[in-house]
């Protein structure tokens, strides 16, 4: 009977960890529907905008480049 005992400490802690990590860890909801509404209306504007070039610019070397003029 005292290894049973033993043996509900540990399994009681850990279902009592679990079952604290589930209840934090759940996603807060929205506190009305207006602000979802706006937080997808901001997201597919964010994801109608093209995306920026990875072009360097032309004119003279990039930063992080050597100049060539041995500095």
């Amino acid at each position: 009977m005292a290894t049973l005992m033993w043996w509900l400490i540990p399994i009681g802690a850990t279902v009592l960890a679990v079952g604290f990590v589930m209840l934090r860890g759940r996603p807060t909801k929205p506190t009305a529907a207006r602000d979802s509404m706006e937080n997808l209306q901001r997201m597919q504007q964010a994801m109608e905008r093209p995306l920026p070039s990875n072009r360097r610019p032309s004119n003279g070397p990039s930063r992080g480049t050597p100049t060539g003029d041995g500095s």
